[in-house]
C-alpha cells in the first residue's frame, strides 16, 4: 500500500509541476479528463485528511481501511486522467500537450497529491494506520475493485 500511495503522490506532483511549466492560452478546460463511471461515491479529500489527522489515532484497522478506500475513490479521477494522458501521448503528442495545458486551470491533481501525502503521514503516526499501509495485498485488491489501471498495481 505504501508503494501505491507513493506512486500516486509522485505522479500527482509530476503532473502538477508539468502543468505549471506550460503556458498555453487557449487550453481545453479539462474536457478530455476521464469521468468515473464505476465510482458513485463522492469523497471530499480535504475533509477526509482533516478527519484522519484529528481522529486517526483512535481508529481501528477497519476504520483505516475504510478511510484508505475513500481516499482511493477520491483519487480515481486523477488516475483516469493519467491513463488517458498516457494513451494520448503515445498516439498524438499534440493532443496530450493540449490536455496538459487544460490542467493549468485545474489544480486538483496537485491538491490530491498533497492530500495523499498528509493522509499517509497521519496513517504512519498510528499503529493501525501503519498496519494498513503495510498491507500490500489488501491495497492491490482495493485498486482492482475500484478499476484502477493495471500499471498502478506494479
Amino acid at each position: 500500500m505504501k508503494k501505491v500511495l507513493f506512486l500516486l503522490v509522485a505522479f500527482a506532483l509530476i503532473i502538477g509541476f508539468t502543468c505549471c511549466a506550460n503556458t498555453g492560452e487557449n487550453a481545453a478546460a479539462g474536457e478530455d479528463q476521464a469521468k468515473t463511471e464505476n465510482v458513485e461515491k463522492k469523497v471530499d479529500i480535504n475533509e477526509l485528511v482533516a478527519k484522519a489527522k484529528a481522529e486517526g489515532a483512535n481508529w481501528s484497522v477497519d476504520e483505516w481501511k475504510a478511510a484508505f478506500k475513500d481516499l482511493l475513490i477520491a483519487a480515481k479521477p486523477m488516475l483516469d486522467f493519467m491513463k488517458d494522458f498516457k494513451e494520448k501521448l503515445e498516439k498524438d503528442p499534440a493532443a496530450a500537450a493540449t490536455m496538459m495545458e487544460g490542467l493549468e486551470k485545474n489544480n486538483d491533481l496537485e491538491s490530491i497529491g498533497k492530500a495523499f501525502e498528509e493522509f499517509s503521514n497521519a496513517a504512519e503516526a498510528t499503529a493501525n494506520g501503519k498496519a494498513v499501509l503495510d498491507d500490500e495485498d489488501w491495497g492491490k485488491q482495493q485498486l482492482k475493485e475500484l478499476g484502477y489501471p493495471e500499471d498502478v498495481l506494479k
